[in-house]
C-alpha cells in the first residue's frame, strides 16, 4: 500500500497512468488488480487516486490515440471531476451510465517513467 501511495505522489497534474503501469513500477508485473484493490480501499483521496485509470481500450489513428475509460460517480465525486481538478485534459462522450472519457495517450506515464521518478 505504501508503494502505491509513493507512485501517486510522483504523478503530476495533467498526467495519468494505468493500474498495470503502477503495478510494474513497484515490481508486481501481474499486479494490476491488486493495485485497483489498494486504490479502492486505501483512503488516498479521490483526487490523488483519480489519475490512475483502468487503461485497457485505446482507439484512434496513430499519433491521435485516446484511452477510453468509463465515467464513475456523479458531480464532484465523478472521475471527470477528479481528473479536471488534476488538470488532465479529456473529452466526454455519451451520457448517463454509458458515458466514457477519452484521454490522449500523450498524457500517460508508463511503468519505466514512474519507476524513474520513484528513484
Amino acid at each position: 500500500m505504501e508503494r502505491v501511495g509513493a507512485v501517486l505522489g510522483v504523478i503530476a497534474d495533467g498526467e495519468v497512468t494505468g493500474y498495470g503501469e503502477v503495478a510494474r513500477a513497484v515490481g508486481l508485473p501481474r499486479g494490476a488488480r491488486a493495485v485497483a484493490r489498494v486504490l479502492a480501499a486505501g483512503g488516498f483521496g479521490w483526487d490523488l487516486a483519480a489519475p490512475v485509470i483502468p487503461v485497457g481500450r485505446a482507439r484512434g489513428r496513430a499519433g491521435h490515440r485516446c484511452f477510453v475509460v468509463p465515467e464513475l460517480g456523479e458531480g464532484e465525486d465523478s472521475r471527470s471531476a477528479g481528473l479536471a481538478r488534476r488538470a488532465v485534459s479529456f473529452t466526454r462522450e455519451g451520457s448517463g451510465e454509458d458515458a466514457v472519457l477519452l484521454i490522449p495517450t500523450s498524457q500517460c506515464l508508463d511503468a519505466e517513467e514512474l519507476a524513474e521518478r520513484l528513484g
